[in-house]
């Protein structure tokens, strides 16, 4: 009788994680679109309510809005043809790359409604400051140097 209680509390214990497991993993997993394909999907009808990864746009310059906490911005994106609305509505503090012109990367959902992408998550980067030397610049340098 008491290993049939073990085993039954086992097993409950394993099915309640493989459950948390699995609903965390899904609510976790965001399809990589970028504004073309949002686009596409938008006239087809298939975003719904679906957690995306938005790539390969820049913030427009003169865009960016900030509440008045300065911590949840309001601004536009866009890959050089197509301009979509954004709201941060994230909890962590922006990369200090958050800035106009800057790259982005999104992760959110679209808001078919409002025509706005709600974001939870923004990872930014500056162009410029992660451009690389030239290879023959490396040569060079490297030839000058005496150990």
């Amino acid at each position: 009788m008491r290993s049939y209680k073990f085993t039954l509390v086992a097993l409950l214990v394993a099915g309640g994680l493989g459950y948390l497991f699995i609903t965390g993993f899904q609510q976790s997993a965001a399809t990589q679109v970028t504004l073309v394909i949002l686009e596409e999907r938008k006239a087809g009808g298939g975003v719904g309510d679906q957690r995306l990864q938005l790539g390969g746009c820049t913030v427009v310059e003169g865009s960016i809005r900030w509440d008045q906490y300065r911590h949840r911005p309001d601004f536009a994106i866009t890959d050089g043809q197509r301009v979509l609305r954004v709201r941060y509505t994230g909890s962590s503090v922006l990369p200090d790359t958050f800035k106009d012109k800057a790259q982005v990367v999104l992760e959110g959902r679209y808001l078919a409604g409002q025509d706005l992408f709600d974001a939870k998550v923004v990872f930014a980067k500056c162009p410029s400051k992660y451009e690389g030397q030239e290879y023959q610049g490396h040569v060079e340098a490297l030839g000058t140097q005496t150990l």
